[in-house]
């Protein structure tokens, strides 16, 4: 029986999971939102598009700044300060540990991969349970994964958030990370409309649109 298994991925080292990650989630100007693709060569360098939005410059100085990143180039999104960076990166631990682990234990990774208002990784692995166990239990030591949802997999259920925009699932994200689903309730819009930076008629509107979708899928 195939399983999907969705965790975060938490650095426990200033290393993160990459250089040009870590300069990305340091810069004030930049926020990463999603990792539409990613793959690993023989030679241990790889290939990553991101999607992310705030100051193209302040992207293209830190990927000009970045000596692991082999070759770069921006491409702009559809949203207004949303773009893509197609990044040839010199392979580097965990990372290269991280991606050989999907080989090793012939594991599908689900994309595009989010990250968190953290900037950590939300990801979700297709596999066979033993595999999956396995291949968690050899995660390098710099990482910790944290379980979030498990279940069989099914390939025609896309799950009720798959459909949300990627502005709704960080209202979402921060909701949940912050207790507002919690009983009681932990977080309330205003520090919600705080993390996200947006108004807290916004978070109430993109709180109540995720709801009615999610509980729409549900009774189908």
């Amino acid at each position: 029986m195939m399983r999907y298994f969705t965790f975060t991925l938490v650095p426990l080292a200033d290393r993160y999971f990459h250089p040009s990650l870590v300069a990305a989630r340091q810069h004030p100007d930049i926020t990463l939102e999603q990792m539409k693709y990613i793959n690993l060569f023989e030679d241990e360098s790889g290939v990553v598009l991101l999607g992310g939005r705030g100051d193209p410059e302040a992207a293209a100085e830190v990927l000009s700044s970045v000596d692991d990143v082999l070759d770069w180039e921006l491409i702009p999104g559809n949203d207004e300060d949303g773009y893509y960076a197609y990044i040839h990166f010199e392979g580097r631990e965990p990372a290269v540990g991280l991606l050989k682990l999907l080989d090793e234990y012939r594991l599908v990774l689900e994309l595009p991969l989010r990250f968190t208002s953290e900037g950590y990784l939300r990801v979700t692995v297709i596999g066979s349970d033993d595999n999956i166990q396995q291949a968690l239990r050899n995660v390098p030591e710099t990482i910790d994964a944290q379980a979030t949802q498990m279940g069989e997999y099914n390939p025609d259920d896309e799950r009720a958030i798959a459909g949300l925009t990627e502005r709704q699932r960080e209202v979402l994200e921060a909701a949940v990370e912050m207790g507002y689903y919690e009983v009681p309730r932990q977080a309330t819009y205003e520090e919600i409309a705080d993390v996200c930076d947006c108004t807290v008629g916004t978070v109430g509107e993109h709180l109540n649109r995720i709801e009615s979708q999610i509980i729409h899928a549900a009774m189908d």
